[in-house]
């Protein structure tokens, strides 16, 4: 039980990804990206049968997935609609890139440094 959740672990985070670098796709785009590109990982979580496969990849689509980066939890399909622009990806990479820094800014602060 614990190598499958793994390996489904390791799709979602690879459709994350996906959501990420094909702005814009949708449902359709997302499942066809994931087996053609990522059949492995894919029949990994799922099996070869597609007739478990393909209800599968929609249920994921409605799914849940944390984002351990920004700390949000959206279904990938909030995701794909939050990634739909090039300007809506680079706002999710700023907000990053603030956050990391803020936390390291935290860590480097002692007792002394509080006013």
């Amino acid at each position: 039980m614990d190598k499958e959740k793994n390996e489904l672990d390791v799709l979602k985070e690879i459709a994350f990804d996906i959501l990420k670098e094909e702005k814009g796709c949708d449902f359709c785009i997302w499942q066809d990206t994931l087996l053609k590109d990522y059949t492995t990982e894919v029949m990994d979580a799922f099996g070869e049968n597609p007739y478990d496969v393909y209800p599968a990849l929609s249920d994921l689509w409605e799914t849940p997935y944390f984002d351990k980066n920004s700390g949000l939890e959206y279904t990938f399909m909030e995701w794909a609609l939050a990634f739909a622009t090039d300007e809506s990806v680079r706002m999710y990479y700023d907000m990053i890139y603030v956050f990391e820094r803020k936390i390291k800014e935290a860590v480097h602060i002692t007792p002394r440094n509080i006013e």
